[in-house]
Order: C-alpha cells, then sequence, then structure tokens
C-alpha cells in the first residue's frame, strides 16, 4: 500500500468514493474502524470495489471488525488486520481466464489420414530397387492464435532487450562517475593547530542598537534589531457577583456631651448604634462641653447627620437613643445621640454585578491566551538570533471591559492587548566585533581570540526600547596569540602530502604542534584538493 487512508465511523459511501478519487497513489489502504456504516453492507463494497476498479486503482481494507472482514472477502478485496502487517488475512485468487476468451487452432499442417506402417518396418515393393523405411510421423503441433493481449507481452519483451542494449551502458557510465565523485568527496582532512597563548579576562561595557547599520568601535555600539510581537482579542464573560444597590436610611441625631466641660471631637464616619444597627456620621463633629445653669447641668450639645451603613429596609429604626461604639462604657452613658423622629428611607435592590474575582479571572484567561500564542510568534522571528532572557520587555498588558468592577451587569466584554519586546542580534558577528575591540588593546603582531561562545557572559545593564537600545556588560575570557590565518593554512596546503602538510604548518610562527587525521583512514595520506574537504581547528595552550 503507498497510501493509507483513515475512515470516520459513519462514513457514507460517496465520501469515501471522493477521497479514493482524490488519493494520487494507486494502491490504497482503507482503515476503517469498528462497526462503521461502510462495513455494514455488502451492497456498500461492492460499489467500492467497483469504483475503484473503474478509477484503476487497488484497494485494501484494514479493520478489526471480524463481519467487515468476512464482507469485504466475499467481495473480493484484500483484507487485512492492522496497518503494522504485512501479509493480509484474505489474498483474492487471480482472476480466471473469462469464458469468452476462444482460443483458435490453425489446422493447417494437419496430414491427411492414412494407414501408416510401424516404426522401423521394412516395404520393399518388387518394381522399386531399394527398400523404402516408413517412420511414424509425430502428431501436428496445435499453434494458438495470439490474441491482442499475448502480442502486446511479446513486443513488450521485445522493446525490454532492447532497453537493456541501452541501459548497461548508462549504467557503465554512472559507476565511473560514481568512482569519481567518491574521489573527490570521500576523503576529509581534519586538521588540528596547536597554538601557545596567553589568557585575556576583560569585560566590554557596550550597547546594542537598531539605529544604527553597521558596527560602531569608536563607541562600542553593535546593531541590533527590536523584535515585537502584538497581540489582540477580545471575549464576553459571565457575572457571578451580587450588589445591594438599594437606599441607604438617613437621619439627623442630637449629640449630647454630658460628661464634662471639655470639647470632644469625632471624625467623618464615627460610628453610632441602636437597635443593633450601625450608622455612620456623614461629616466631621465637635460637641461643646457641658455647664451649669442656676445649678442645673447643662449638656454640650450638636446635631449631627448619618446614613445607615449598608442599604436595606431594616435600618428604619425607631426614634430614641443612639450609642457612639469606640467610647468607653463610662462615657457611652454621658455622651451620646438621640432622634427625635423614626428613621426612614431605606430599601434593598440586589443586582448582579462584575466581582473582582469576574474580572481578574478573565483577564487570566486572555492573557495566558495571547502569551502563549505571542511567544510562539516571537521563537520563530528570532529562531537564528541571540536572545537575552533578561532583555525581553513584556509591558503590562492594555485592558478594556465594558464594565468594572462592582459595576451592574449580568455580562461583560473584555479586551486584551499583548506585547513582547526584546533587542536582539547575531551572536557571531557580536563574537567578531568583541574581538576586534579587545585587538584595540594588544600588541599588533598578536590576535585575540575566543575559543568558544561560552566564555563570553553577557549581562544587562538597561533596557531603553523607547530609545531603541540595550546596554550591556560582556565578561569575555579569551586568549592572545601570534596571528594565524586558517584560510591561508588551508589553501597552502591543499593536495600536499601529509607529511609535507604537517611540516609547512609548523613553520609558521606561534604554532607548537599540529594533528592531521584522513577519513578515511584508509585513504591516500593526501590532503584533498578540494577546501570544503578540509577542515581547521585551532586549539590555544595556555603557557
Amino acid at each position: 500500500m503507498d497510501e493509507i487512508i483513515y475512515l470516520e465511523p459513519d462514513e457514507e459511501i460517496t465520501s469515501v468514493i471522493d477521497k479514493i478519487k482524490d488519493a494520487k497513489s494507486l494502491k490504497l489502504g482503507l482503515v476503517v474502524p469498528r462497526e462503521a456504516t461502510l462495513l455494514q453492507s455488502v451492497v456498500n463494497l461492492r460499489l467500492l470495489s467497483r469504483e475503484a476498479a473503474s478509477l484503476g486503482k487497488e484497494i485494501a481494507i484494514i479493520t478489526t471488525d471480524r463481519i467487515g472482514r468476512n464482507l469485504a472477502a466475499q467481495v473480493g478485496i484484500v483484507v487485512y488486520n492492522s496497518v503494522e502487517e504485512q501479509k493480509p488475512i484474505y489474498q483474492p485468487p487471480p482472476p480466471r481466464p473469462s469464458s469468452e476468451e476462444i482460443i483458435e487452432l490453425d489446422m493447417a499442417e494437419k496430414p491427411p489420414e492414412k494407414e501408416e506402417s510401424p516404426a522401423g518396418v521394412k516395404v520393399h515393393h518388387f518394381q522399386e530397387g531399394r527398400p523404402v523405411i516408413w517412420k511414424r510421423k509425430s502428431p501436428p503441433i496445435l499453434k494458438p492464435q495470439l490474441k491482442g493481449q499475448d502480442i502486446k507481452a511479446q513486443a513488450a519483451v521485445k522493446d525490454f532487450t532492447k532497453v537493456k542494449k541501452i541501459i548497461w551502458p548508462i549504467v557503465a557510465i554512472l559507476v565511473v562517475l560514481l568512482g569519481i565523485a567518491a574521489f573527490l568527496l570521500l576523503p576529509k582532512a581534519n586538521v588540528k593547530i596547536f597554538v601557545a597563548s596567553e589568557n585575556l579576562n576583560k569585560s566590554v561595557q557596550l550597547a546594542v542598537s537598531n539605529k544604527i547599520a553597521n558596527a560602531n568601535l569608536e563607541q562600542n555600539i553593535f546593531p541590533g534589531e527590536l523584535v515585537e510581537v502584538t497581540r489582540e482579542t477580545q471575549e464576553k464573560f459571565s457575572t457571578t457577583g451580587k450588589k445591594n444597590i438599594g437606599e441607604k436610611t438617613k437621619g439627623t441625631l442630637t449629640v449630647y456631651n454630658a460628661w464634662d466641660s471639655d470639647v470632644h471631637e469625632f471624625s467623618e464616619g464615627t460610628k453610632f448604634s441602636s437597635s443593633s444597627k450601625t450608622f455612620l456620621a456623614t461629616s466631621d463633629f465637635t460637641i461643646p462641653g457641658s455647664s451649669v445653669k442656676e445649678g442645673n447641668l447643662v449638656p454640650g450639645s450638636v446635631s449631627v447627620n448619618i446614613e445607615a451603613e449598608n442599604p436595606g429596609e431594616e435600618y428604619n429604626v425607631k426614634a430614641g437613643r443612639f450609642t457612639i461604639l469606640g467610647l468607653p462604657a463610662a462615657q457611652q452613658e454621658k455622651i451620646y445621640g438621640t432622634s427625635n423622629n423614626d428613621l426612614a428611607g431605606g430599601f434593598s435592590k440586589e443586582v448582579q454585578v462584575v466581582s473582582q474575582n469576574d474580572y481578574e479571572n478573565a483577564k487570566k484567561k486572555l492573557v495566558d491566551q495571547l502569551s502563549s500564542e505571542v511567544k510562539k510568534e516571537f521563537d520563530e522571528k528570532t529562531i537564528d538570533q541571540k536572545v537575552l532572557e533578561k532583555a525581553i520587555n513584556i509591558p503590562e498588558p492594555e485592558v478594556t471591559s465594558s464594565a468594572n468592577i462592582d459595576q451592574e451587569a449580568k455580562e461583560f466584554e473584555m479586551k486584551i492587548k499583548y506585547k513582547e519586546q526584546a533587542m536582539v542580534f547575531n551572536f557571531e558577528s557580536f563574537k567578531e566585533f568583541i574581538v576586534k575591540l579587545l585587538e584595540k588593546q594588544v600588541p599588533s603582531d598578536k590576535m585575540v581570540a575566543i575559543a568558544n561562545d561560552e566564555d563570553i557572559g553577557i549581562m544587562v545593564d538597561k533596557v531603553q526600547y523607547e530609545k531603541g537600545e540595550l546596554d550591556l556588560t560582556a565578561n569575555v575570557a579569551a586568549k592572545i596569540a601570534s596571528k594565524i590565518s586558517a584560510e591561508k593554512i588551508k589553501t597552502a596546503i591543499l593536495g600536499r602530502k601529509v607529511t609535507e602538510a604537517e611540516n609547512y604548518i609548523k613553520g609558521q610562527e606561534g604554532i607548537s604542534k599540529v594533528e592531521i587525521k584522513m577519513r578515511p583512514s584508509w585513504w591516500f595520506m593526501k590532503i584533498p584538493n578540494m577546501e570544503r574537504n578540509v577542515n581547521i581547528q585551532i586549539e590555544y595552550l595556555t603557557q
């Protein structure tokens, strides 16, 4: 089977035929689930087999459905138990010759019937001079007339014979070309050069900016790209919060001070209690001290506006005495409030509102969704760039909601705008830039080399993406050595014997030793002529 097609349990025969038509391969395997609609009717399977044959395609049924396998076998379709099996559990027999095919016999060579003498019997006629030996003739061979298909088969054999005469020279040429290609491409040379060096540990402060196209060695600025990915989404959410938005009971108290002659000051929100209900002063107030007139104590008094702590008709209390909460028990007896009229006006009305949890859960869902999408796109955009984790900036998502917290609503729509940004750069070019910065600090006959990427530790000092800049400190563990040109050495040793190449390399200043390994090892001990087959590796030996 060249192509596998997976069918659904309820897939109709018309859909299956369409899939066979659309398939590009000629040998198809149809994976059918147990108790699928297709396997419930032998008519479906006959129709499927006929349509496949008309399209010139071979099909096989792959299923664990026992009844379906039996029906497919009755129709003459190849049946497999699973995709992994190489041998079918049912293979239809090869087609028999049709009854309409007629074999014609050529009887033209049949000899006339006559009596024949037994083989080896000599018959001598008196009028003949010598005896005649009669032998039994073999019966004529009946040659069937060749029909159109047989003629085509014979022609195909003759054509194949002609093709073979053309193919063999082509094969011979290909073998020669493959030999030449192997000679040119197969050998590899790995050249490891050991160079005496000194350690150079430096910290370099620099900036990466998207405002420049080329590196600036004078100002220590390296070109980068500010990558930004922004996504937006919005969704409707149901509310679960409840809130009483009824009116609060309001009234006026007269507050007395019969405790002392001092002035007592109270702030807005001072709590009064009556009938186990709490009321709040709506403003600051001051109670004058008490006084004595004509031998009688006259309490100081002041009028204070109050309102219930919560909405509801249960705060509509009767006129009476109000205790000031927070005062010592002794003072509460002397400093108190009274109302001359019943308090009224309070009633309840509960409505559905946006709760704090509704708001936060909606925000979290949308932010989580966008963050994964943004990260995926960001990673795709920066796949070949150096990204510093600490340089990734994710501003606070912008949130827009049709209803705020505690606002009446049965549902609300929230819109989130999420952004991720970072300054990225090409690390190989960055490493070359660091090398050039350090080479300004060493003698001109020396070179700076950084053996591994890990020898550059990068710290993020400041992110200033509004200016398109990223300030960094690069802590570098480098090597100082005599100037060695790997490309020059590679060009010079191409095609040389291994011993000649070693002597040439050892003759270069600053090189301690060299190792050359050929691959395959049994190949001619000669450096390949192609640069691509020669690999130069430099290792630095610290003195």
